[in-house]
């Protein structure tokens, strides 16, 4: 692969014990290195010169940072703007850590509860040395409405994460859809299903996550990637009360729910404007 380099600053995030979450930006000039050509590569809709994948909204394409492989995230040109494009990968970097922060939370509550009959396997988010980077020099304009777009970069935004683990050995599980419930009939998928029920009862349901989806490796682990969340301060691709409405109606408790005491009654739903979601019934 042939990569062009970009100067840029990161900004990454933390996460508090009340589930607020903050950005923070560093001053400091560092170097990236983007894949070249990828976009050529595109509608072959194959992985190959540094072209990785897409979905609706987003492309993934191959980077370098720190002499390390990364995956890069940007909004496509054609659905997004410069400030759509920072609006929707700051959410879904957001929505990562908090997922995250959900799943430390989640095992808290088994160990408080004395529940040691979860799956052996150890669950993880995607997160591990991700960031949003912002260039400080100018992109190039883009081209015209019949010329070909071979830019490395689209806009001055975007989001490193890990590169997935892939291959033969590994395989990719989908616990729920973006609006479907989990209703899974495994060990490990009532594990899921349990852990995405206590999100909502963390948060006091106020959030839920939703398209969990993840890979599991040789080592026995399973890396979590992509979620959506929906939440009280309804955004894109966020579908706020209805959502967590329909999840609670339509999630169904299994043994992993009832032994670390998950409620299962639908509550009055109403917002109440607090700052975050709280670790219930936890000390710190």
């Amino acid at each position: 692969l042939e990569y062009e380099t970009f100067k840029m600053k990161r900004a990454t995030c933390t996460v508090s014990k009340t589930a607020d979450i903050q950005m923070n930006y560093s001053e400091e000039q560092e170097e990236i290195m983007i894949a070249k050509g990828w976009q050529a590569h595109v509608k072959a809709g194959k992985p190959y010169q540094g072209y990785l994948g897409q979905g609706l909204t987003k492309f993934v394409f191959r980077g370098r940072y720190n002499n390390e492989d990364c995956a890069i995230v940007q909004c496509k040109s054609v659905r997004a703007t410069e400030a759509e494009n920072i609006v929707d990968l700051e959410g879904e970097y957001q929505t990562l850590h908090l997922s995250q922060y959900f799943l430390d939370s989640f095992y808290e509550r088994a160990k408080n509860y004395g529940v040691d009959d979860l799956p052996s396997i150890g669950m993880k988010w995607n997160i591990s040395t991700a960031f949003i980077g912002k260039l400080t020099e100018k992109l190039p304009d883009a081209p015209g409405k019949d010329e070909p777009d071979s830019r490395s970069l689209v806009f001055s935004v975007f989001m490193v994460l890990p590169l997935l683990p892939s291959g033969a050995l590994c395989r990719e599980v989908k616990f729920s859809g973006s609006e479907e419930v989990g209703l899974n009939p495994d060990s490990l998928g009532c594990a899921v299903d349990a852990y995405a029920h206590h999100i909502a009862v963390d948060s006091m349901y106020e959030v839920v996550i939703s398209d969990i989806q993840g890979i599991i490796t040789p080592d026995r682990t399973i890396i979590f990637f992509d979620p959506q969340s929906h939440t009280w301060d309804s955004g894109y691709w966020d579908h706020g009360q209805s959502a967590i409405t329909e999840f609670l109606k339509s999630h169904k408790c299994n043994k992993h729910c009832r032994a670390l005491g998950l409620d299962t009654e639908l509550p009055p739903l109403s917002n109440t404007n607090r700052k975050g979601p709280l670790r219930i019934g936890f000390e710190d």
